[in-house]
Order: C-alpha cells, then sequence, then structure tokens
C-alpha cells in the first residue's frame, strides 16, 4: 500500500511521556525476493555512510549523554530512538546478507569503500541545534527509504524499506514537538 503514514504527534506539555516512536503495525518479514548485489550495496550508504543508521544511532547517544542532567524527559526520548534505529541497523545487516552483500561499518560511495567515523556525527551544543539536525537527518532517512523502496523490484525488500521510512517519519514528528517546546517555552518552561 502506496499511502502515506500520518505518525503519532504528541499532544502539547506531554514533555515526551508516552511518546510513540515506531510507526503503527508489526514490521513486515526480513526475507528479499532473491540475492541482488547491487541493491545491497545501495543499502550499505543506510548501514554505515556519514547520513546512516549508525551516524543516526551514535548522534541520539551522544545527545542523550549531553542533555540528561537538563532536560532527562528528552535525554530517555532520545535514548528511545536510538534503540529503534538500532533495530534499523541491524534489519539493514541482515537484508545486506540475503542480498548477498557483506554488511561491514562502510559505505561505498562512488565504488570507494569509505570507513564509517564518529566524526559524521553532528555534536551540536544547543538543545535547539540539535533537534533541527536531527530533523533534518530523519527527513532525509525517510526520503531516502521512500526513494529506494520504489526503486527497487522486490516486493519483500520495498516493504520493509517504506517500514523502516514510517518510522522516520515519527521520530521527525518527536523531534519537532520538543523543537516547538523549546521555542515556545525554553528548557525553563519543559
Amino acid at each position: 500500500m502506496n499511502t502515506p503514514h500520518t505518525p503519532h504527534t504528541p499532544s502539547p506539555g506531554s514533555a515526551g511521556k508516552g511518546l510513540t516512536v515506531t510507526s503503527p503495525g508489526n514490521y513486515p518479514p526480513i526475507e528479499v525476493e532473491r540475492p541482488h548485489l547491487p541493491y545491497a550495496r545501495m543499502l550499505m550508504g543506510d548501514l554505515a555512510s556519514s547520513r546512516s543508521e549508525m551516524t543516526a544511532i551514535n548522534q541520539y547517544l551522544y545527545q542523550d549523554w549531553v542533555v540528561s542532567a537538563q532536560d532527562a524527559e528528552f535525554a530517555r526520548v532520545l535514548r528511545r530512538i536510538a534503540q529503534v534505529e538500532m533495530r534499523h541497523l541491524d534489519i539493514l545487516g541482515r537484508l545486506i546478507v540475503l542480498l548477498g552483500g557483506d554488511p561491514r561499518c562502510q559505505a561505498l560511495p562512488g565504488n570507494r569503500r569509505s570507513a564509517w567515523s564518529g566524526s559524521f556525527v553532528e555534536y551540536a551544543g544547543a538543545i535547539p541545534a540539535m533537534l533541527q539536525s536531527d530533523i533534518r537527518s530523519e527527513q532525509f532517512a525517510r526520503n531516502t527509504y521512500l526513494s529506494q523502496a520504489n526503486q527497487v523490484q522486490d516486493a519483500k525488500l520495498s516493504a520493509v524499506l517504506r517500514k523502516l521510512a514510517a518510522d522516520e517519519d515519527v521520530h521527525v514528528n518527536v523531534f519537532r514537538h520538543f523543537l516547538d517546546q523549546y521555542q515556545q517555552e525554553g528548557p525553563q518552561g519543559r
């Protein structure tokens, strides 16, 4: 089904309590129709490039560590989103193997191996800057997964990519919720 998912939008004043950080429904089975190395190579960028699940995980963990004393609820939500991104990383690794690839922590930009690096993380200091960066990253991931889902000629792989995109869409809304709170109330109002 190609209808866009409408993610849960947090209610004002919820301060992150009970926020949904995954899209509704179960993940499709982690399967592909057949091995296809070009698709495996395509997913390597999603796994471990500068704009990848590996980067998102490390970025959200870093942010959790540095904001936990300032905003414990936001830190908890960051940790929960990082866990979802870890699941995405696992799914991508499994898909790459099923497609005949080797899921190393490196991407293949221009068919040249490029190892993942901690320098890919955006080490923004202020929470609003973190949130703006996170929103951009999640939008990029969502758009990438949807583009790939439309591009591949593998219905099973496409279904998994659409589910990943739907999760990223939820993350965009969660981060927008926190950004709106910071812009309206500042950290003291949270």
